[in-house]
């Protein structure tokens, strides 16, 4: 399994990332979606990992998932960023996985650019 994350994703997740530590992991949120079997991928920055989590690769290196999330994930993924709808998106050539991919920090909050 493995992810591409684009150059456009990489600058808006690091943006949105800030100096905040932690691996990136694609988690797969169920809070409010009913069962495990409904729910939808972020980018969650943690740092603690669980007995759960196994490493996918990307081209910047491994990225988290829960071991269980595998069977909702294709072989070949991207991570890009649409600068007209201003999100990124969790897609592959079959299917597009979250077409606003939100990230956040360990607890699920969702991260903002910070104003200047």
């Amino acid at each position: 399994m493995h992810v591409h994350i684009t150059e456009r994703a990489l600058e808006r997740i690091e943006s949105l990332k800030g100096e905040r530590e932690g691996q990136m992991h694609l988690f797969y949120e169920t809070e409010g979606c009913g069962c495990g079997n409904s729910g939808i991928f972020e980018i969650r920055y943690v740092t603690e990992t669980t007995p759960e989590d196994v490493e996918i690769e990307s081209n910047l290196g491994p990225i988290l998932i829960k071991n269980w999330t595998k069977v909702f994930l294709d072989e070949q993924m991207k991570i890009d960023f649409l600068e007209d709808r201003r999100t990124l998106v969790l897609k592959s050539d079959g299917q597009v996985f979250n077409s606003n991919l939100l990230v956040t920090d360990g607890t699920g909050c969702q991260l903002n650019v910070p104003s200047r």
